[in-house]
């Protein structure tokens, strides 16, 4: 089997300099990162046989420069539509995973030419305050986002870096869970959409799949049974498989799925 590499490059945009991941080939794909920063997970390399893979790394994570004049979720979202049209060159399929994925609704509310399809995974954003989310405890942080922890991708980064990292998420998300804003701008979502949850996830909870498929038109709710909040890394293989059929078969995997059910 042959092993997809990624290499790290630079891209200087208006407001700043953004560092990020490309790998694979074949039709573009962005892929926007969660809290916990990019990482090239199993299920990506797979996507990567078939995609060209993009990874913008959010600024001021994993020890990037921040941009002074990215300060919110809808700033990152057009700074991302930027990157697509700097990098990528056209528009493309997106998948935003968790805090991606809040990041990747605003791009696919705000820039819906560049979005053609979507894939969120256990987006972030549409949390009803109190419920979910994660614990302080490392070793329960860990159980919450891995069904499987020993799939958990090896920490190497330092103490002051996931520091910053969280620093970070909140500045970008301003402490909140649910974005009243976000929510009530899903009807724009105009994108074919695929939602995807681990059936063992318990930091985003069942009421955020809801709130998505009541207000995206074109949207069609699959889960990952045994995977928790990190399914790319709990259950690869079928995550892989499961985006690979629905960016390939687009429309026409909804309607067999809708039709199916």
């Amino acid at each position: 089997m042959t092993e997809i590499s990624f290499k790290e490059q630079t891209v200087d945009l208006e407001t700043g300099r953004v560092t990020y991941l490309n790998g694979g080939s074949g039709r573009p794909l962005l892929h926007l990162h969660s809290a916990g920063g990019p990482r090239v997970s199993p299920a990506i390399e797979q996507l990567g046989k078939r995609h060209s893979i993009y990874m913008p790394t959010a600024p001021g994570y994993n020890g990037t420069p921040g941009h002074a004049r990215i300060a919110s979720m809808v700033d990152l979202a057009d700074l991302m539509a930027k990157f697509a049209r700097g990098v990528i060159g056209s528009a493309c399929d997106v998948i935003g995973e968790s805090f991606g994925g809040w990041v990747a609704l605003w791009l696919a509310v705000r820039h819906p030419d560049l979005v053609e399809q979507l894939v969120l995974e256990a987006p972030a954003g549409l949390r009803t305050e109190g419920t979910g989310g994660l614990p302080a405890d490392p070793a329960e942080r860990l159980r919450k986002l891995y069904a499987a922890p020993e799939r958990a991708p090896k920490e190497t980064r330092s103490a002051a870096v996931l520091a910053e990292n969280q620093r970070m998420r909140e500045r970008y998300t301003g402490g909140i869970t649910l974005d009243p804003a976000l929510q009530e701008a899903l009807p724009r979502v105009k994108a074919r959409t695929l939602i995807v949850f681990g059936t063992a996830d318990e930091v985003v909870p069942v009421e955020t799949t809801r709130r998505l498929t009541a207000g995206i038109a074109q949207s069609h709710l699959s889960y990952i049974y045994g995977a928790a909040h990190a399914p790319e890394f709990d259950q690869p293989r079928r995550v892989a498989r499961l985006v690979g059929a629905f960016l390939e078969r687009g429309e026409g995997f909804l309607v067999r799925r809708s039709e199916a059910g």
